[in-house]
């Protein structure tokens, strides 16, 4: 009996020490993956005039259908969130999409090149994949619009599983997104846009 006792002592300390090793090493990871992170230098765009709250007119699925208001956030940090309808007509049909989000950064003084990506789902809430929109919106010289002209505009649509099913390349693009900044008391839609008749 007496020659079991040391091997179980022997056992639970060799575990405690493994324990203590795991533990130690996921300190480590951890300190290293934040070292990297602190290295990097923060983003600020604040500088750059896409920087704030803008409201756009953008393309709808299909090229028939009007342009849809899109309240759009380009953030001083790099961020950025368009607001799209949460259900658009699609070549398929009706769908289901998430609002754009993504990341920008500069393209030169007063264009800024944006990637954000919505998902898409069907009626019945299948997830049908996503669409990743590259644009380059270029701000007007007093800083209140911007135009994306299509030039440069990439569309990527990927199948539930990410694999790439359709991109548009740039300049296929037949109407230009065009944005007015938001400011307080400033809708952003165009002086002039006729008011609503009263329901009667």
């Amino acid at each position: 009996m007496t020659s079991q006792q040391p091997t179980h002592s022997l056992s639970r300390r060799s575990t405690l020490a493994a324990l203590a090793g795991g533990s130690l090493g996921l300190t480590l990871a951890a300190t290293a993956r934040g070292s990297a992170l602190a290295q990097t230098a923060p983003v600020d765009h604040s500088d750059h005039p896409l920087t704030g709250a803008w409201l756009a007119m953008a393309n709808p699925p299909l090229p028939e259908d009007p342009q849809f208001a899109a309240p759009s956030w380009f953030g001083a940090d790099g961020s950025v969130l368009l607001s799209f309808p949460i259900s658009q007509r699609g070549p398929n049909g009706v769908q289901f999409n998430s609002s754009p989000v993504g990341t920008w950064e500069p393209h030169d003084e007063q264009t800024g090149h944006f990637t954000a990506t919505q998902m898409l789902s069907d009626a019945h809430g299948a997830y049908l994949g996503t669409v990743t929109i590259d644009g380059f919106p270029h701000v007007s010289e007093d800083g209140q619009s911007f135009i994306d002209d299509g030039s440069l505009t990439t569309v990527t649509i990927r199948d539930p599983a990410g694999a790439v099913s359709v991109a548009i390349p740039p300049g296929l693009f037949e109407r230009p997104v065009t944005a007015v900044r938001l400011g307080g008391g400033t809708s952003g839609f165009p002086d002039g846009t006729p008011e609503a008749t009263p329901a009667t």
